[in-house]
């Protein structure tokens, strides 16, 4: 009762208000499935101190304020934009910046290589994979893997396996010293796929001859590939 009696005591024209407001609201989410808005494009990337200054000097703020806008970017009131409409060039723009405000985060990385790698345009994803490639040249202990995804992106969505070899050596090579030993083995393994069996089998028994310490079964799988695979006999030392 003593609550009833203080909503006595409200005025009539705050009771008003709220129902007005909430009539209001009825009829715009009942008019709002006819709403188009149309999608205006990618927008050209800021320079990091527009950035900053955007995002009041928090960093985090507007990384991943600005990640979900990338990551919902022309869907909108039901609307669907194809990735074909996209200004890839200005979305690597977008990557860079991010990953510069986040070195560490792999939203973005993720973001830009499962998600915008799915183009079917070769042109579009060779952007992706020049981020991705990037992002590995400075970084490459922590985003080593990137640069392994790129080589797919380059074989089977750009369709290019000249580059896909390119980015497999790069990976390779890469300073990391606990990288797994496909990484090592990858070139050969695009070699192979390209009817380059000797060459393919010259990088593997280097890999042989280079890694005393190399498990017996990544042995076995590598003699066995150059045997199965390539048609070639090894030492089976």
């Amino acid at each position: 009762m003593g609550e009833q009696g203080k909503f006595k005591h409200v005025p009539r024209r705050y009771i008003l208000a709220l129902l007005i407001g909430l009539a209001g609201q009825l009829l715009f989410w009942s008019f709002a499935h006819n709403i188009r808005i149309p999608w205006s494009g990618v927008s050209v990337a800021p320079t990091p101190f527009i950035a900053g200054v955007t995002g009041l000097g928090d960093t985090q703020l507007y990384y991943r304020a600005a990640g979900l806008g990338l990551q919902n970017m022309g869907d909108w009131a039901g609307e669907l934009t194809p990735l074909s409409r996209y200004d890839y060039g200005r979305l690597a723009g977008w990557f860079t910046l991010l990953s510069q405000m986040d070195p560490n985060s792999q939203f973005v990385p993720s973001l830009a290589a499962y998600y915008f790698g799915l183009s079917h345009n070769p042109e579009q994803v060779r952007h992706v994979i020049g981020y991705l490639q990037q992002l590995a040249a400075e970084n490459p202990r922590l985003h080593w893997r990137w640069l392994a995804y790129s080589v797919y992106l380059a074989r089977y969505r750009v369709k290019d396996p000249v580059l896909g070899l390119e980015l497999a050596k790069q990976l390779a090579a890469l300073p990391v010293s606990d990288m797994p030993i496909w990484t090592r083995q990858l070139p050969a393994f695009v070699l192979a796929d390209a009817g380059e069996r000797e060459a393919a089998r010259d990088i593997l028994e280097a890999i042989l001859a280079t890694t005393p310490d190399l498990h017996p079964t990544e042995q076995f799988f590598i003699r066995n590939y150059i045997d199965s695979r390539l048609g070639f006999t090894t030492d089976s030392k």
